[in-house]
């Protein structure tokens, strides 16, 4: 799979996905891929052992990451691997890695260009996935079935110290906020 990534500077990259020891089928409940929280019926997942790599849009050189991901399992309907793209000048577009934890929840691994180089941002678990709120600046929502609530949090990313900081927030109304969160990587 092959990306394209731009730093905070507007300078684009292409980010590839690329896989080795790589199958793939359509999920069922007779065989691999099974039907689970993971994959519904007839959805395209493949398998394998993965490595991000990078190249600068109009140079030839690519380059190695050392993100590795072995035995990952890539549900290509559901988009697990998908990029955020900037809405912001001084944003960098962010490329999500997304694991499906249950049946209410991803994790996610959160890359971004800064200096020719794909840092890592931050490892996040939610249920809805993010949305853009303001400049650097995403919300996520996750449910917790055992108790039926939403619980919120805003993060907020320095993309020139790699740095970001969860702050929890309290909507007013959580059903209407969840009933108008974008569906656009769906």
């Amino acid at each position: 799979m092959t990306y394209t990534l731009k730093d905070a500077n507007g300078v684009a990259y292409k980010v590839y996905f690329a896989g080795v020891r790589e199958k793939k089928g359509y999920a069922s409940y007779d065989k691999w891929p099974y039907v689970w929280a993971g994959a519904n019926e007839g959805d395209l997942v493949y398998k394998g052992n993965y490595t991000l790599y990078t190249h600068k849009v109009g140079t030839s050189h690519i380059k190695k990451s050392r993100f590795y991901f072995k035995d990952y399992e890539l549900n290509s309907t559901r988009k697990m691997v998908h990029v955020y793209p900037s809405q912001y000048k001084g944003q960098p577009d962010i490329l999500a890695v997304a694991e499906t934890d249950n049946s209410n929840l991803e994790i996610v691994q959160w890359y971004y260009m800064k200096d020719g180089v794909l840092p890592k941002m931050i490892d996040v678990g939610y249920t809805k996935r993010a949305k853009h709120i303001a400049i650097n600046k995403f919300q996520i929502a996750g449910y917790d079935n055992s108790i039926g609530s939403w619980h919120f949090s805003d993060l907020a990313f320095n993309p020139k110290k790699n740095e970001y900081s969860p702050i929890n927030v309290k909507p007013k109304n959580p059903s209407q906020v969840i009933k108008n969160w974008p569906k656009h990587w769906q």
